[in-house]
């Protein structure tokens, strides 16, 4: 496999005079700039890969059907039998297998990546945690068998109000406010004391797992930070690649 961290911006994070709300905000700026670009990049990316699976020769000049379809696309409408027809059946096949496969693989190295970091144990996690799920709605979705939600409620309790999270971490809950416009629940875990678990070696996976997502905004004294700056570019074209594989199989399928 060709080695997805040979662009990554391998430069340290340096101390900064910044708040904690610019230095969030700056990173989803960074995103919100580069994605366009790369969002392009995977298309292109993807649109190669259907075309080496395209019939090397033009079969229409072999085919009785005379339907003279005159535009050779991937998303054009062709006739029962048409073998441009079996090569919508094959990129299908190939998104939603190999290719998907693929995608699969280089998301697991990006997150193994993250093992070459440590906590730096700031509890800013533990004390500030958002949820687009009030607790009500975790706890059903728990019940319903979801492994993230069960861990969630296991161990974080919801803020009694807004002012009561924004204590927690001023500038990171005003930052998060000013970039998620959809309803946002805070919570909080009780066992931390002192920027530390007091239940350890009992923590569950969403804890020892954290951050579960490669592009997800963190509070900026968090030392994961360095990692996801590292990968965030190969994460994006990850992200950018699921979309368009999804449009692809509606389009398709």
């Amino acid at each position: 496999m060709e080695n997805i961290f040979a662009n990554a911006n391998n430069e340290k994070n340096q101390p900064d005079n910044k708040n904690e709300k610019t230095l969030i905000l700056d990173q989803y700026e960074s995103i919100k700039e580069n994605y366009e670009e790369i969002f392009v990049t995977a298309a292109i990316q993807i649109r190669d890969a259907i075309d080496k699976l395209k019939p090397e020769e033009n079969p229409c000049t072999l085919c009785s059907k005379k339907c003279e379809i005159k535009d050779i696309d991937i998303f054009t409408d062709y006739p029962p039998g048409c073998a441009y027809k079996e090569w919508q059946a094959q990129t299908l096949s190939f998104l939603g297998g190999e290719y998907q496969q693929k995608l699969k693989n280089t998301y697991e190295l990006l997150m193994d990546k993250k093992n070459e970091y440590s906590c730096n144990k700031c509890g800013d996690c533990c004390r500030l945690a958002v949820s687009p799920y009030s607790y009500e709605q975790l706890k059903q979705r728990a019940f319903k068998g979801d492994k993230f939600s069960k861990d969630f409620v296991s161990v974080f309790v919801p803020y009694q109000s807004e002012e009561d999270a924004k204590k927690a971490n001023p500038e990171y809950f005003e930052a998060l406010g000013d970039l998620v416009d959809d309803k946002t629940y805070y919570y909080y875990c009780p066992k931390v004391k002192d920027n530390l678990c007091s239940d350890y070696e009992n923590r569950p996976d969403i804890c020892k797992d954290f951050p579960h997502n490669p592009l997800k905004l963190l509070p900026s004294r968090c030392s994961y930070n360095v990692w996801r700056n590292e990968i965030a570019k190969q994460a994006m074209l990850l992200n950018a690649k699921k979309d368009i594989i999804a449009f692809y199989k509606q389009k398709l399928g």
